[in-house]
């Protein structure tokens, strides 16, 4: 396996991460601090690190979370030679779609947001 480095790695992992069924988006955190900066911009949700890769992610409701995650690392780990950590930071509406930005936590599973 070759690893490629730095801006396409990490389009790549998220585009893989995105082709997931069940997977909303990637997701950069409550304050935007998961991400893979880049010359001109950045990947959020993807971090990689020196000794692993960190994918955080929205999760569409109508989908198994742990599955989910499992089937994103196990489509991702043959990209990179280090371990690939999963994170579910949110799970939104099927009808939410991956271009609306999901609401954080208890707020998306409340009747009154329903």
């Amino acid at each position: 396996m070759t690893e490629t480095t730095g801006v396409d790695l990490a389009v790549q992992i998220a585009t893989v991460a995105r082709s997931v069924p069940g997977v909303a988006d990637l997701h950069g955190g409550v304050f935007g601090e998961v991400a893979t900066y880049l010359p001109g911009g950045r990947v959020a949700g993807v971090r990689i690190a020196e000794g692993h890769v960190e994918i955080h992610l929205s999760l569409f409701w109508d989908h198994p979370v742990r599955a989910t995650a499992d089937t994103v690392r196990t489509t991702v780990e043959p990209l990179v030679d280090r371990p690939v950590h999963v994170t579910v930071q949110d799970i939104v509406r099927p009808e939410a779609g991956p271009d609306t930005r999901p609401l954080y936590g208890a707020q998306r599973l409340t009747k009154e947001n329903s």
